[in-house]
């Protein structure tokens, strides 16, 4: 399979609560990029496919929080792919800076672009 990204993953090791309806799981991160992340879970879970998730971050040694409001994009297993779906642009602004930091470069992927259809 040829699969494109629109957008940068970098490896994020980090733990993370995945919000479904009023039901909190745990999930640990395993990559991330401004458009979406893959997340693994410790314990199976039953989310219906395109069902609407809010995935939340703390991040190490800060009082950062990101609120990310996201779509189930697949689930197999344990693992489960989540794209994001408008988050604050504060919350955007720090996601754009963690995957900049990950990845070492210039931040080539521009929030804006990537909202528009590719040609």
């Amino acid at each position: 399979m040829n699969e494109r990204r629109r957008a940068n993953r970098v490896d994020f090791d980090g733990e993370a609560t995945l919000v479904f309806q009023q039901d909190n799981h745990p999930v640990s991160l395993d990559d991330i990029s401004v458009m979406g992340a893959r997340l693994n879970s410790s314990t199976p879970l039953t989310l219906p496919a395109a069902s609407r998730v809010i995935l939340i971050i703390t991040l190490e040694d800060s009082d950062i929080t990101l609120t990310l409001p996201a779509k189930m994009q697949r689930q197999e297993g344990l693992e489960i792919g989540i794209m994001f779906d408008r988050p604050s642009v504060d919350d955007m602004q720090h996601l754009r800076r963690i995957v900049m930091l990950h990845q070492g470069d210039d931040g080539e992927d521009d929030p804006a672009s990537l909202l528009t259809p590719e040609t």
